[in-house]
């Protein structure tokens, strides 16, 4: 359910090849410019970033194509 997700929760990115990309949701569902997304990174972004005490840097996927797998 798209409107569980939140920053910091485990989502799986549905990509071009039908893989399911593990990753971590910076932001719930936004407007974006054609469409919902979801801002997501990799888990090593989010430790990295974490670690560094910086904000993880991510990218825009469509939220259709995200399911979440646990909040945290």
């Amino acid at each position: 359910m798209l409107q569980q997700i939140e920053p910091g929760s485990l989502v799986a990115a549905l990509d071009y090849f039908g893989r399911q990309l593990p990753r971590r949701a910076l932001t719930g569902v936004v407007r974006g410019q054609d469409g919902a997304v979801v801002w997501i990174c990799s888990e090593e972004e989010w430790r990295t970033a974490e670690t560094e005490g910086r904000s993880p840097r991510g990218i825009a996927w469509p939220a259709e194509d995200i399911t979440i797998m646990r909040t945290t």
